[in-house]
């Protein structure tokens, strides 16, 4: 073989070895979680406030405030990934509660919807969203 294909060969397959090492390092930094996301859900686009939010691999908690200006009644928390929905009679003009959806196979990193359904002070069904992603633990 030529002295020049020699050369180029070994600075290529240097420079591949040095790649494959990097690819590696990353991998295994990735699972041991240190790229994991934290827990958040993020704002809802109705009258409901979300004011703060915790996920556990068994329960995600969402601590919500009546922002309509009228009391709200039959009020529900579901996600697809748990069993156990959380419901609430009602909520004043202003109050807060905080709903516990419990059941849920959470693990990893997870991108879940979770649901708000209530019946207004004007009598009509509303469902509101929000999006909770990142890693539980």
């Amino acid at each position: 073989m030529d002295k020049r294909g020699q050369s180029a060969l070994e600075y290529l397959m240097t420079y591949g070895w040095a790649l494959v090492v990097i690819v590696v390092v990353v991998a295994a930094l990735f699972a041991f979680g240190l790229f994991s996301t934290p827990f958040k859900c993020s704002p809802m686009s109705g009258s409901l406030l979300l004011k703060d939010y915790a996920g556990t691999p068994t329960q995600v908690q969402l601590a919500l405030q009546n922002g309509t200006g009228d009391g709200i009644t039959n009020i529900t928390v579901s996600t697809p990934l748990c069993t156990t929905n959380a419901t609430s009679p009602a909520l004043g003009a202003t109050d807060e509660n905080t709903f516990t959806v419990t059941g849920c196979a959470l693990t990893g990193n997870i991108n879940e919807t979770v649901t708000v359904a209530y019946t207004s002070g004007s009598g009509l069904a509303k469902t509101e969203l929000t999006t909770c992603s990142g890693s539980v633990s």
